[in-house]
């Protein structure tokens, strides 16, 4: 059921979200303002993910799972008080900071922005400065329901992001004659408002009293930090590689940075909705499991909840590849070559993504955030080596091959060090899975690109979603037909799951009516 919530909750965010990439395109396109508004997103996103972001729920519900497994709500809720204001105070501080030296900080991050977009996406960081502050409100509260099970609140919360967005785009930018995109960013703040508000009235249903603590040397806090900081450098390496690539793509043709962002947030689609879904929720039953101390349990909730997801996501990253064109007329209501060859190169990281969220989960589980740390630290470097030389050679779309490339070694060098960590845990059963679920989106894949060339080929004038939704839907559902029976032919285990839950579904709503 919270795999369910969440999951539906990520999609209609994700709806959400390609309305909100929809709408932008429509205004700014590929453009200057629209440049200028992907790079502001990096100095905030920064201080989120180094002082908070998804470092704090994987640190923080172990132990406070720990305080109600042994009845001790209120040394809990201390614990919660304390973290929420010490972050408050982190964070505040920080953008701050970043508000005062915008200017110097815009300069290193878009070398190659001239004085225009410079000046634009100085104003719009200090515009979304404030952002980091709701965030934190919510990966506190958020966490917390999670930590009582309580997923309902805490996962559809994360639509009220994209409403204010939308709200931004729609109502907001015309209050801003010159540069309309301001309008943008204050959507941008009104979205993690609605959010964090809705975050904080979820707490309240699980018993939750704001008390004003610092409880510095508490041993629940200690614990907390200490496990954040290894996830939190972790994390603030995935924001250093954004940042390499925003400094590299400000010195590409005009507009390669919003090409980037685009495809990037088409990509983001099935990770968030399948990797970061399924991570999220499967992560406190891990945590139980794994304070079992049952080792050969913990074996077969990995192997199981692995298969699962590469179920999902291998053939969504087939589909993105094959069906690049489509999904970006779709979409956008543009043909930009460059924003499809750059998703047809993300591709690949959609499944190594993915796949890295729910093993990293393995080890948090553990409360060992070091290890992916350094696996991230490794790889960071050799991302950043290729990346140069690939946008030489393919322009923008060569990050998203670059990106590809190094999550795929990350994958591979984190599941290498899972086997030493815990010996046999099923490696070889998961490789099987994985190499019959390519086979089958292989097979997949074949037949849409067929379709693709030979029977409804696009043309430069074909644009719009009333006039490729059709032939999109019709290529998508032959092609998923194709996967289904190739996967079952493969025996492959996921297919009779998938074929209990549909069965399952079709009976209530026959029971229903």
């Amino acid at each position: 059921m919270a795999a369910f919530l969440i999951s539906l909750s990520y999609f209609l965010s994700r709806v959400l979200g390609l309305v909100r990439d929809r709408l932008l395109a429509s205004n700014f396109g590929v453009s200057a303002q629209a440049d200028a508004y992907t790079a502001a997103f990096r100095i905030p996103d920064l201080l989120f993910t180094l002082l908070v972001s998804g470092a704090f729920a994987v640190s923080f519900i172990p132990v406070f799972i720990g305080y109600l497994e042994k009845k001790q709500q209120q040394e809990a809720w201390a614990v919660a008080n304390s973290i929420l204001n010490i972050l408050l105070l982190v964070v505040g501080g920080a953008c701050i900071v970043a508000f005062i030296f915008a200017s110097p900080l815009v300069s290193i991050l878009t070398p190659g922005f001239d004085t225009y977009r410079h000046d634009l996406t100085v104003n719009i960081t200090r515009i979304m400065l404030v952002t980091p502050i709701f965030f934190v409100i919510s990966s506190v509260f958020g966490a917390i329901q999670q930590s009582f099970n309580r997923f309902l609140i805490y996962a559809f919360s994360s639509i009220f992001y994209n409403v204010g967005i939308i709200t931004g785009i729609l109502f907001f930018s015309k209050l801003f004659d010159s540069n309309p995109i301001y309008g943008v960013a204050v959507g941008v703040v009104f979205g993690t408002a609605l959010q964090a508000v809705l975050q904080f009235i979820g707490v309240f249903g699980v018993g939750y009293k704001y008390k004003f603590l610092f409880q510095f040397h508490n041993k629940g806090v200690v614990k907390i930090i200490r496990l954040m900081i290894p996830r939190s450098l972790d994390l603030a390496i995935d924001q250093v590689n954004w940042i390499v690539q925003t400094a590299i793509a400000s010195n590409l043709a005009s507009g390669s940075l919003s090409s980037y962002y685009y495809a990037n947030n088409l990509k983001n689609v099935p990770v968030v909705l399948f990797g970061a879904a399924m991570s999220t929720a499967f992560f406190p039953s891990l945590v139980r499991v794994a304070r079992a101390k049952d080792r050969s349990k913990f074996s077969r909730a990995i192997v199981k909840d692995l298969s699962l997801l590469m179920f999902l996501v291998i053939p969504s990253a087939f589909i993105a590849f094959v069906m690049r064109g489509y999904i970006v007329r779709i979409l956008f209501g543009f043909s930009n070559q460059v924003t499809a060859d750059t998703l047809g190169w993300l591709a690949g990281s959609i499944i190594a993504q993915s796949l890295f969220f729910m093993v990293a989960r393995f080890f948090y589980a553990l409360e060992d955030t070091k290890t992916p740390l350094f696996v991230s630290l490794g790889t960071i470097a050799f991302n950043i080596a290729i990346s140069i030389p690939l946008s030489k050679m393919y322009g923008v779309s060569g990050l998203g091959l670059a990106l590809s490339i190094s999550g795929f070694l990350e994958l591979f060098i984190l599941l290498g060090l899972l086997q030493v960590k815990l010996g046999s845990f099923g490696l070889k059963s998961i490789i099987k899975s994985a190499t019959r679920i390519t086979i089958a989106s292989l097979a997949m894949s074949s037949v849409m690109y067929i379709m693709v060339r030979y029977w409804f080929p696009l043309y430069k004038t074909d644009v719009g979603f009333l006039q490729l939704a059709p032939e999109f839907t019709l290529i998508s559902i032959v092609g998923l037909l194709v996967y289904f029976l190739s996967a079952k032919i493969l025996r492959v285990y996921e297919v009779s799951i998938v074929t209990r839950i549909v069965k399952r579904s079709i009976s209530k709503v026959t029971h229903r009516g």
